[in-house]
Order: structure tokens, then sequence, then C-alpha cells
């Protein structure tokens, strides 16, 4: 596994990167695989052309931002769905009116019923609200990000197979009460609790999962990337993401 694991980059699948992003400020990152999350469906569309290597770009439509939900379109957000290997930032938000984020919540995840994609859900102070409208649609690619669900709630969404992304600032207490098999790592960058300089940067994340798991660094970077081979393959993602991260993922 040594040999195998120098090789795989840091992980990080969910992170806000802008989205006229140039090649050199890419060049920065070194040697990491980001999920670049999109706010709206007008960022969306300035990056589904874009091909950059170390980067999953994604359609979202983020529930706390007032701009994104009124200018979404059901019609355009399929239209743009075939484009992404990952949907995201979508979900719920304590903040904004309830109706309107369900719908589009619902109408999202009825567009991704049997597409090959992988979805990052936001769930901050309506965590109930998205387990439920999550099994009413059931999708193997659901990925909760930052989840701070209650200890029902985690079960809740264990039971139903969800996958969680996570990061530096939550507890070592919700860390370990997740399945190691459904964590994948996340910067949420620019989050400023997670105090992460750059997207991609997730190798202090892996050292305390590492300690939490009682594995090695290298055991550890290994498992995220497993997690993230068997969500790509169960909803068939990994047939759409890039040649570079498919290459990567059939390493693992």
């Amino acid at each position: 596994m040594s040999n195998r694991q120098d090789r795989l980059p840091t992980l990080d699948c969910h992170a806000h990167v802008a989205p006229d992003v140039t090649h050199s400020q890419l060049a920065t990152l070194g040697h990491s695989h980001v999920f670049a999350v999109t706010r709206s469906l007008s960022e969306a569309r300035l990056v589904m052309n874009r091909d950059d290597r170390g980067l999953t770009w994604g359609i979202g439509v983020h529930p706390a931002v007032a701009t994104a939900r009124a200018e979404y379109n059901p019609e355009v957000f399929r239209q743009l769905l075939p484009r992404f290997a990952l949907v995201g930032e979508v979900g719920l938000d304590r903040r904004g009116a309830r109706d309107e984020q369900e719908q589009i919540l619902s109408d999202v995840l009825d567009a991704c019923d049997g597409k090959p994609v992988m979805i990052s859900i936001h769930s901050t102070g309506r965590t109930r609200e998205v387990l439920d409208l999550v099994k009413q649609r059931a999708h193997p690619g659901v990925i909760l990000h930052w989840f701070l669900g209650t200890s029902s709630e985690l079960t809740e969404a264990m039971r139903l197979g969800t996958y969680f992304s996570v990061n530096s600032a939550m507890s070592d207490a919700l860390l370990t009460a997740m399945p190691r098999d459904r964590v994948l790592p996340e910067t949420d960058f620019p989050a400023r609790q997670v105090r992460a300089r750059t997207p991609g940067e997730t190798t202090a994340l892996e050292k305390r999962l590492a300690t939490l798991w009682r594995a090695s660094n290298q055991e550890t970077r290994h498992q995220l990337w497993t997690n993230l081979k068997r969500l790509a393959v169960v909803t068939g993602a990994i047939d759409v993401v890039s040649e570079s991260l498919a290459d990567t993922l059939l390493t693992v």
C-alpha cells in the first residue's frame, strides 16, 4: 500500500473556487484533487466547459444565496446537468424561505434520479428536512457536507446510506461516530473555521482522522480515496469524471 499511497493526492470533496481561476493559480494547489462546487446556475455556466486537471467542477444552487435561488430554472438545470459529474452546492439552510428552498432541492433531486452524479448537500439548520427529502428521493450519490445533525439524525443518515464530507472544524465525537467507510474529506474553502489556507489542504484533517481511527496516515488517505471510488462506481460517476480523476480512482 505504501507505494500506491505515495502517488495519491490529497482529496477535498467540497471547496469554493472562483469560476475564473487561472491555471497558474491552480498550480499553487500542488498534488491535490478538489471538488469545486458552484453557488448558482450562472457560475455553473461559467465552468461547464473548463477542463482543469485536479478539479471536478459542480453545478449548484446554494440555498443561502438569495440570487441563486431567484435565478434557478428547472429546465436550465436539466439542460446543464449532463455536463457535470458533481452536483453541489445544493440543499437547505436556516436562512431564507423554507418552502422555496425545499422546492428547489426537491426538483434537483428529481432531476438527478438515475443520473451518474455525486451530490454535495448543505443542511445547516434544516437537517431533518434534508433527510426527509433524501429519504423520499433516494440517490446513491448523496454526500452530506459539514453534517452537524443530532445523534438520531446521524443514525437516520447512515441508514439512508449517505456519505459525509468532514472538515477540521468538526468535533472528535462526531467524526468518530461516522462510519469510516462513508467519510470524505473537505475544506469548505474559504470557510474560516476550517483554517485551510487553500483548497485541497486536508493533510491535517487526515492526521486527525488517523488518530481517531487508530490508523496510519497512509492508511487513512487510502481509506478516503477508497470511499470516493466506491461512491463513484455505485453512482456511475466514474464514467463521467475527468480522465485524470478516473485514472487515480482506478489505482486505488
